[in-house]
């Protein structure tokens, strides 16, 4: 599991602090942009650990209701199933 994908899951397990959520999001760019394979905006915004991590800090900040789908790409079941099974 990359640091990212970990990242993801410990702050969907309930993560309240969106400067701590905010580093956590750059931090998870830095980390795809590090392989150039990854490092498109399409691939950056596609990516299940930064969008969970979006996710909860948009919940957080009352923009979601919850962990209904989201709007565009992978459901929000599909991006926590990849987080949790990355690198196993």
């Amino acid at each position: 599991m990359t640091k990212r994908h970990s990242d993801a899951i410990a702050i969907q397990d309930g993560a309240c602090n969106p400067s701590g959520i905010a580093h956590s999001i750059i931090a998870a760019i830095a980390e795809l942009r590090a392989d150039p394979g990854t490092a498109s905006t399409a691939a950056i915004c596609g990516d299940s650990a930064v969008r969970l991590m979006v996710h909860q800090l948009a919940f957080i900040c009352g923009v979601t209701n919850g962990i209904e789908d989201m709007a565009k790409g992978k459901p929000y079941s599909d991006c926590v199933a990849e987080c949790r099974g990355a690198g196993q």
